[in-house]
């Protein structure tokens, strides 16, 4: 609790220091302007001042984001170049236009400034060499922000590294899967069914994977769908009759690194949910294709549900299940911004859908 609301007063400071900022900008801006009369200084200030906002937002929200810190260098001096000439020559061209432009606005026509610039230019290149500035400015800025994010990040989690890594290993197999699976495999050995050993060998592996190939950051994309293909058949064993589960796979490169069962709970979770084994009509669907540096993996379930909605009314469903949370914990973690994850709910079918970026 103490953290959050530390979290929270910086966050207010930084939105405060920001504020005051920009309030000395346009005090800045007035006094220079002071020459042309209150009415224009304070309308011409405020148009800059508010330029120079609408810049550091593209700037920071946009070019620095989806371009700098994605190594396209060369995209985002180019995209810079526009905008700052772009925004240069609005600047100028307002200042040029004011009477005419707020005469609009006004009730009344506004007198000529005092000070009005002759040719267009000079204040173009005064615009150009002060919105270059700022554009440098605001880049730094950001960076260094960024930079300190990182760190608190890394600090972070170098924290709670003992603590995620314990709860980490203590939810990697689900106690009644272990249960179930030692259960069908004894019914197997007892009827004398000739896939027993199999299963007993199916066991071994998924044990094996879990408290020896998981003690790595990461883990091939193989050894993972091994895993999976061998959590579905236990599945399957417990299932009377035939059951409508299908996995749909197409991996182009067997060596592909994944944080390892980051899908399990997603898994466990169709399986949960799909009432298999009283519904007819229920299925569990999963689909993983694997091409060059991405990983798409989609699971799909029938979903029995026994409320009726009104035709008409829509229903805000709020996801509060731990494993999915986990799940977009851990993506979050080691991917950053280089994941999606999507829920699609309705009366029938429950449908999530992941896009990981490889490291």
């Amino acid at each position: 609790m103490f953290k959050l609301k530390k979290i929270k007063i910086n966050v207010n400071n930084t939105k405060i220091n920001i504020i005051i900022a920009w309030c000395v900008v346009f005090l800045f801006f007035l006094l220079l302007l002071w020459g042309e009369g209150l009415l224009f200084s304070i309308i011409h200030a405020s148009f800059v001042t508010a330029t120079l906002i609408l810049m550091s937002f593209i700037e920071s929200k946009i070019l620095v984001k989806y371009f700098l810190e994605r190594k396209k260098v060369a995209m985002f001096y180019f995209l810079n170049f526009i905008l700052v000439l772009g925004t240069a020559w609005i600047s100028v061209f307002f200042e040029f236009n004011m009477v005419s432009i707020m005469k609009n606005f006004l009730p009344y026509e506004l007198p000529q400034p005092k000070n009005a610039p002759e040719k267009f230019v000079v204040p173009y290149l005064i615009r150009l060499i002060l919105f270059t500035a700022v554009v440098a400015v605001s880049v730094i800025t950001n960076l260094q922000i960024s930079d300190r994010e990182k760190s608190r990040i890394m600090n972070e989690l170098k924290s709670e590294k003992l603590d995620m890594e314990l709860r980490y290993l203590k939810s990697q197999i689900n106690p009644h899967f272990l249960f179930n699976a030692l259960n069908n495999i004894y019914s197997l050995a007892y009827t004398h069914d000739d896939s027993a050993p199999a299963s007993v060998l199916k066991l071994s592996e998924m044990l094996r994977y879990v408290m020896v190939d998981c003690q790595a950051d990461n883990i091939s994309i193989e050894k993972e769908v091994k895993y999976i293909e061998n959590y579905i058949d236990f599945q399957l064993l417990r299932i009377e009759g035939d059951a409508n589960v299908k996995f749909d796979k197409k991996i182009e490169n067997c060596g592909f690194k994944m944080p390892p069962m980051i899908l399990q709970p997603i898994i466990e979770n169709s399986f949960k949910h799909s009432r298999l084994e009283n519904d007819p009509d229920g299925y569990v669907y999963f689909s993983l294709v694997q091409k060059g540096c991405y990983l798409t993996f989609v699971a799909e379930n029938s979903v029995k549900s026994n409320v009726i909605i009104p035709a008409g009314v829509q229903v805000k469903k709020v996801d509060s299940n731990i494993g999915l949370q986990n799940v977009k914990r851990r993506l979050n973690l080691y991917y950053g911004n280089d994941y999606s994850f999507e829920i699609k709910n309705n009366d029938n079918k429950y449908r999530v859908t992941i896009v990981i970026g490889g490291k």
